[in-house]
């Protein structure tokens, strides 16, 4: 299990289920308290050598598989899929989480690069090296300003 700072993605006390583009789920625990938070994976494809993170630097919520002390790699990042707003979690102080379009989101931010590679990349498996990673990653990142999802990535 790994203790994450979530900023504001960890406000409302509570357990969640949250599942990722790759098949994967994860039971997220927040307290009470901002950031104390832990996510643990419970099913699917693992990425050796790694510990599961959640991230939201914009619109999109996602779980990102970091080595180390280091911040992951943006390519490492999946987003989380949802059914109903109680697939997700909270954001920003929010009662509860929102499902947009199949994808956990906090409405409140602007869509960043970040968000169009997690979506580039969904379904693509573990990982940014297989060349499709590759090219999906490059036009994910080149989303303009202000971010545009690309085309092939915005249903994924």
């Amino acid at each position: 299990m790994a203790a994450i700072g979530l900023g504001p993605a960890c406000k409302t006390a509570g357990e969640v289920t949250v599942r990722d583009s790759e098949g994967r789920s994860f039971l997220l625990r927040c307290a009470r308290e901002r950031g104390d938070c832990s996510l643990n994976q419970q099913a699917g494809p693992r990425a050796p050598g790694t510990t599961p993170t959640l991230r939201s630097e914009g619109r999109l919520f996602g779980v990102c598989d970091r080595s180390g002390e280091e911040a992951a790699h943006p390519a490492d990042c999946r987003p989380l899929r949802c059914d109903a707003d109680a697939d997700c979690p909270a954001a920003s102080g929010a009662a509860s989480g929102t499902c947009i379009d199949a994808h956990c989101v906090d409405p409140t931010h602007e869509v960043v690069a970040a968000d169009s590679v997690m979506l580039c990349l969904a379904g693509t498996g573990l990982g940014h090296s297989l060349p499709a990673q590759v090219e999906r990653y490059a036009l994910g990142l080149n989303c303009g300003t202000p971010c545009r999802i690309p085309a092939p990535c915005a249903k994924r």
